[in-house]
């Protein structure tokens, strides 16, 4: 704890005495802490005493100090809460929230700055989905073009877990910039190209630069908050995070009906530019000291690549030819078990790990990763099944479906408010529930769609269906974030990032197949297709209770440990 605040009060105390001596007095009966005070400075004053000097001099010495010492002691008594509000001032990062004025202006920016972050790669997914048809026409099949989503994706789970060693070794602010600033020159490099491998190359630029950007965001957005206050801080990120892909179907469709399929691009640059302009101005700067650096975990780094990279292609594969035992399958994810068994053991042993898995011995944070990885289900998989169904099933255009989409915000901004209150309340696993529960109801009517469903019900739903996945996704992250400790962030930023995005790929990998084999059954995308598969999702959501209930039971024996503790 940094000692600077209080020697400047004690020595104003000094020199208060040295002008003004007063008489002496016996000093009030103080606390244990300030006796201890009191004692030290006494301790020092008679060591400065007994030093050998010439007598004249000895005695003026020793009559000064007594004064001082008196002095001291009651100027120790009556400003003992000055000294502890001192040291709690220092003791706070600058960008934490304050008790008493609320955030400074800096705070709020830099909130702003890492909500926008995350916001940006999110939305940028969205958005270039809507773009496929425009791009396939402008460079060929549809197969050879799902490339430029395939190498996003690869890109981004390869580069994804060294983001912790980065913001440890160079700073948060120095890495979100260098993302930022990559991700720019990434879409800069989208819209300029002229050939369909230029736009997979730059569009794997800005996979890596998104992979970094995430959690490096999540980093900036956490630090430093108190663990009271996460649960106000996860609610607003969760629900920007959540809105992003409802408004994707409806900027995406403006953008390409506007300036066709390089505009998606094109609308993330002076995005950047203001991201790294208010990031330069206002996020404060946190260069790690001199000597603190680990060194990189270069084998920890090729094996999680390894593992995540398999794992992606082992998704893409599944989603193209289903579950068959063909080598384009079998290859990557051998590749994957072996990768991450490799990286599992070598982060145990390691000195300076790449990713603390250790963090996984946490019971709450380790049922907050499950869910998180399984919750893929709840927040992905309608986000496709759904604007198919607009489009394909009932003819809308890509504009009005992302309108109608955008009704389900109404139950977002909600559950940012509600998750706060249940969270204190209930506790997290109690709130994912409750979540999931409310997703299966707004889930239900969706497996009775026919070509006429009113829309009135649809966008019911939606707001329902908003509501429960706030109150999944939210709580989840908040409970795991609260179970950590503060240096801990980096590392959990990284795998509970990686988990969400590896565990939504699969989701919407395994609800294609779902929905390509209920569509060769009913003769094509007809609402009894779709029907069908909202009906296996939500058996699916049912076994989703289960890692809920695991974090309901992790959070009561938390709670009964640090019962036991106090």
């Amino acid at each position: 704890m940094p000692t600077t605040p209080a020697r400047t009060t004690v020595n104003a105390a000094k020199g208060k005495a040295r002008r003004n001596p007063g008489p002496a007095r016996k000093p009030a009966a103080k606390p244990a802490a300030r006796t201890t005070t009191t004692t030290t400075t006494t301790a020092s004053a008679v060591a400065v005493a007994e030093r050998p000097e010439p007598e004249a001099v000895e005695t003026e010495t020793v009559e000064t100090e007594t004064v001082e010492t008196e002095t001291v002691e009651t100027a120790t008594t009556a400003d003992t809460e000055t000294v502890e509000t001192a040291e709690a001032v220092a003791d706070r990062p600058a960008d934490a929230p304050s008790d008493d004025s609320g955030p400074s202006k800096s705070a709020l920016i830099t909130m702003a700055v890492a909500i926008a972050g995350g916001f940006i790669a999110l939305l940028d997914t969205t958005i270039v989905n809507v773009s496929m048809q425009e791009t396939t026409a402008r460079f060929g099949g549809i197969n050879q073009v799902q490339w430029v989503v395939t190498a996003y994706l690869l890109a981004l789970a390869a580069v994804m877990p060294a983001t912790g060693w980065l913001a440890t070794r160079f700073g948060t602010k120095r890495v979100f910039v260098a993302a930022a600033g990559l991700f720019a020159l990434g879409s800069l490099g989208c819209a300029a190209a002229q050939s369909l491998d230029q736009l997979i190359a730059a569009r794997g630029i800005s996979g890596a630069a998104a992979g970094v950007l995430t959690p490096v965001s999540t980093i900036l957005l956490t630090r430093g908050v108190p663990r009271e206050h996460l649960a106000k801080v996860q609610g607003l990120n969760g629900s920007v995070m959540l809105i992003s892909p409802l408004l994707g179907p409806t900027i995406g469709g403006l953008l390409v009906s506007w300036g066709g399929w390089s505009a998606v691009y094109v609308v993330n640059i002076p995005f950047c530019a203001l991201l790294l302009a208010a990031a330069l101005r206002w996020v404060r700067k946190d260069a790690p000291p001199a000597g603190s650096a680990k060194p990189l975990d270069l084998l920890g780094l090729v094996s999680s690549a390894t593992a995540t990279v398999s794992t992606v292609l082992a998704i893409h594969e599944y989603a193209e030819q289903g579950a068959t035992a063909s080598a384009s399958l079998l290859v990557p994810v051998g590749l994957a078990v072996l990768g991450a068994a490799v990286f599992v053991v070598r982060e145990l042993k390691a000195t300076f790990p790449l990713l603390d898995l250790r963090l996984f011995r946490i019971p709450v944070y380790a049922a907050a990763a499950v869910n998180i990885f399984c919750l893929g289900f709840v927040l992905y998989s309608p986000m496709m099944l759904i604007p198919l169904y607009f489009e394909d099933a009932r003819g809308e255009s890509a504009v009005t479906t992302g309108l109608l989409m955008s009704t389900g915000g109404l139950g977002v901004v909600t559950a940012a408010w509600l998750s706060r209150v249940l969270l204190r309340k209930i506790g997290g696993g109690a709130t994912v529930l409750i979540g999931i529960s409310l997703t299966m109801l707004a889930t239900a009517p969706l497996t009775r769609l026919t070509g006429d469903t009113s829309y009135l019900l649809m966008c019911g739903s939606l707001v329902v269906r908003g509501l429960g996945t706030g109150l999944t996704i939210v709580p989840t992250m908040t409970r795991a974030f609260q179970s950590i400790r503060q240096e801990s962030i980096p590392d959990a930023s990284s795998q509970l990032n990686l988990t969400q995005r590896i565990g939504g790929a699969l989701a919407i990998a395994v609800v294609t197949v779902v929905l390509t084999d209920s569509a060769k059954a009913h003769h094509g995308m007809v609402p009894a297709a779709f029907a069908h598969s909202f009906g296996w999702l939500l058996g699916v959501y049912t076994l989703t209770l289960l890692p809920a209930l695991a974090l309901l039971l992790a959070d009561r024996w938390e709670k009964r440990r640090t019962a036991a503790s106090s």
